[in-house]
């Protein structure tokens, strides 16, 4: 754009460096924002929008062949007028990236939650696998959410299930397991956990039947999908799922890309910025940090400079004297004759044999 524009050449390590900084700045802004006090609203109003958030993982490359998880939250807005159960449109989507562990994702996740609103909204959906730090987001965030575990991954579950009885010997009438789905979606999962209830002990005790078993046991409540459809709630989290092609693997997993952990999440914060269609915001974010940092350097210059105006000077100490030269051998006698052009005995011309004195005078 700059070359097209106004015909400056910039190369890329210099437009490299300058996105990696104006990346740190909003991160910077965003981190300092989350760790803001909450702050209830003035008129304490409650709006008429339905939200739906979710949030998953993904993998992303590092140098040193080391890949590392990039958590993503998305939120977005359900229409609350008359819609087919099984077709509900999720729209205004926005998204928060993060490469960091799942307690400090859910605090930093508050600058986006703030932002939509999710503690005012009239109804909050939460369509999530079954992931325990995701609940824990839910209970910090909006703990009154409709939680809906996500069908596909309950779908995962039930086929493992399936497929654990089926290699204990038991035997299944044809298409068993898109049957038993479409009994999850349409008629809850209490059929199913009764059938599961007239297995015999040793079948339920297998290490995989057990497991799978205890899994859907366990979050139960969570996979009423009759209700929550009627409700007008979607019942899969594709909207993270694309967030995580879209948003993450787009941009960090390109071929042959590997980056160091320091500058994932400047580059996150800058792909929220484009894909939330907030660049503008993002960019007046980075230079408002920008001026931040410069105010707080000019800043502790002047105090520096008000100290070492107010200490005294310190005690200069005068150098030591240099003593005289004295050289070590004693002068070479001149080589000149004082007061003439003639060379003395010491002149090195008179060093050559020729002109040495003669042992022998001539008779």
């Amino acid at each position: 754009m700059l070359r097209e524009l106004l015909a400056v050449h910039v190369s890329p390590e210099t437009a490299r460096r300058l996105c990696e900084d104006v990346g740190h700045q909003v991160e910077e802004q965003q981190t300092a924002e989350a760790h803001q006090p909450w702050k209830e609203e003035d008129d304490g109003r409650e709006n008429d929008s339905c939200l739906v958030i979710s949030a998953d993982g993904a993998m992303v490359p590092l140098t040193g062949g080391e890949w590392a998880e990039v958590r993503t939250l998305a939120i977005g807005e359900v229409p609350t007028g008359p819609t087919s159960p099984e077709k509900v449109h999720v729209g205004e989507l926005s998204y928060f990236s993060r490469l960091t562990d799942a307690a400090h994702f859910t605090e930093l996740a508050e600058v986006e939650t703030r932002r939509r609103h999710v503690i005012q909204a009239k109804a909050v959906g939460a369509v999530m696998d079954g992931a325990e730090w995701l609940q824990t987001l839910v209970d910090i965030h909006r703990g009154d959410a409709v939680r809906i575990l996500d069908f596909p991954h309950a779908a995962e579950h039930l086929s493992q299930l399936v497929e654990g009885l089926g290699a204990g010997g038991r035997t299944f009438p044809e298409h068993m397991l898109e049957r038993c789905l479409h009994v999850l979606k349409h008629r809850g999962p209490s059929p199913l956990l009764r059938m599961a209830e007239r297995l015999p002990k040793d079948e339920a005790q297998q290490g995989t039947v057990r497991e799978h078993l205890e899994y859907l046991r366990k979050r139960q409540a969570l996979m009423q999908y009759p209700t929550f459809q009627q409700a007008g709630w979607p019942i899969g989290s594709g909207m993270v799922e694309s967030a995580n092609k879209v948003v993450v693997e787009a941009r960090l997993k390109g071929t042959g890309m590997r980056w160091k952990r320091a500058n994932v999440n400047p580059m996150l914060a800058l792909r929220n910025g484009v894909c939330n269609q907030r660049w503008l915001e993002t960019w007046q974010t980075a230079s408002q940090q920008r001026r931040r940092r410069l105010s707080q350097h000019r800043q502790r210059t002047t105090q520096r400079q008000e100290v070492a105006s107010v200490l005294p000077n310190p005690t200069r100490l005068t150098p030591a004297p240099v003593p005289p030269y004295v050289p070590l051998l004693p002068p070479e006698p001149p080589a000149m004759i004082a007061g003439t052009s003639r060379p003395s005995s010491h002149h090195p011309w008179k060093r050559s044999p020729a002109c040495r004195p003669k042992p022998f005078a001539k008779t």
